[in-house]
């Protein structure tokens, strides 16, 4: 039996729900697990929930000096740094012989028996962001040249089997990623007496290092596993049934909806259909979806701050403050709970002493940059004008630059 698990924050809940319940309509004796940083909503009752168990992050034995951990990382760095540590948890505490990783964003549409063969036979199993080459230059620049900085495979997805080989891997990601989860495409900065990580994409492109490290690894190439619109050039998804699809005539396993609440997957969208008039049964795919999400509570919860976002006096904590704790690591036992402000030493006080004009910069722009994309696109682009055909290509343009940032 496959153990599945996700990693996720409070305001992804209807997400994780969407996963479990289409994962489990196609694979009904799997067992599904979410691994939750922050805390359990009050108003969650646990039994009404289609998971198996709930892994409260804060809890997990593998993280060592929490306060520090959940300070140092961004959400997006959080949620990847833990998927090994919850894939050991997984294997070591509810005794998985072989767990499968989803995003909370992946939809699933058929049965996935060929990953449990496949774990009978590999260690590890992983699918590439892409399966074949682009022919239009645009996409060699937004998708090859991409995953050439951000790593060859999505992981998204990967399944372990808990053998020799596969626990090898998975220790040694774990201790990878609770020191270098960085997210260097977040934001670019040139501080003295800071090293910076180029090229680095949180858990992801560790990834590029495993056939040369590890044995018994299998890149699965089945076009139907792990579909997006970063590989949807060289796949034509067709409307089979009622609720079946094919890719390249093969059966879709599950589609990742990355960027769905930003904008980022539907315009995208929108511009590969545009590219490939074939792939329109897409439209319905992404419907499908945001109706699974409003039945599943995704207005009750999208909108639940994140846990660890501000210092104890209620300021939001920049990206660039949670990097400078990262990378200067004598600080850890100096101030072994940076989130609090208090009227002695603390870290708030000492990264604005001594890095007081690179953080107020770094607010300033975090606060610009997180202003919805969204929001002003339809402001200044809207969709339904008299100049509609040549605003749309405007506003996918624009995505266009903002979708090679998400991915």
């Amino acid at each position: 039996m496959i153990h599945y698990f996700t990693s996720i924050t409070e305001n992804y809940l209807a997400k994780a729900r969407v996963l479990c319940k289409t994962l489990k309509e196609h694979n009904p004796t799997c067992k599904f697990y979410v691994g939750l940083t922050g805390d359990m909503p009050p108003n969650l009752n646990t039994a009404m929930e289609p998971f198996d168990g709930i892994i409260l992050t804060h809890d997990l034995e593998l993280i060592t000096q929490k306060d520090i951990f959940f300070f140092k990382h961004t959400i997006t760095e959080v949620c990847t740094a833990l998927k090994p540590a919850l894939a050991l948890t997984l294997i070591q505490k509810f005794n998985a012989g072989k767990v499968v990783y989803l995003d909370p964003d992946i939809m699933v549409f058929s049965e996935l028996n060929e990953i449990d063969l496949l774990l009978d036979r590999y260690s590890m199993v992983f699918t590439p962001h892409q399966l074949d080459f682009e022919e239009d230059d645009s996409y060699v620049v937004s998708n090859e040249i991409l995953f050439l900085k951000r790593g060859t495979y999505n992981l998204g997805f990967f399944g372990v089997k808990a053998d020799e080989n596969g626990l090898k891997f998975l220790k040694w990601w774990n201790k990878r990623l609770l020191d270098y989860c960085f997210d260097e495409a977040d934001e670019s900065f040139d501080i003295p007496g800071l090293d910076r990580f180029p090229g680095m994409f949180t858990d992801q492109k560790w990834i590029d290092l495993v056939p040369a490290f590890f044995d018994g690894y299998h890149i699965l190439k089945d076009p139907g596993y792990n579909v997006c619109t970063w590989n949807m050039t060289q796949r034509q998804i067709q409307k089979t049934g009622d609720y079946s699809y094919t890719v390249n005539g093969r059966p879709l396993r599950f589609f990742h909806f990355s960027g769905f609440d930003t904008g980022a997957h539907h315009n995208e969208m929108q511009r590969v259909i545009d590219y490939n008039q074939k792939n329109r049964d897409t439209v319905m795919l992404s419907a499908r979806y945001k109706k699974r999400l409003m039945e599943n509570g995704q207005k009750q919860v999208e909108n639940i701050p994140y846990k660890y976002r501000d210092y104890s006096n209620g300021e939001f904590i920049s990206n660039l403050e949670r990097k400078i704790l990262h990378l200067k690591r004598d600080l850890y036992n100096i101030f072994p709970n940076p989130f609090m402000v208090v009227e002695g030493s603390c870290y708030y006080k000492w990264v604005r002493e001594v890095y007081g004009p690179y953080v107020e910069k770094s607010r300033r722009k975090q606060i610009a940059r997180e202003i919805s994309y969204k929001k002003a696109l339809n402001l200044l682009f809207p969709p339904s004008t008299a100049r509609g055909q040549w605003l749309r290509k405007m506003r996918r343009a624009i995505m266009g630059i903002k979708n090679i940032e998400a991915k």
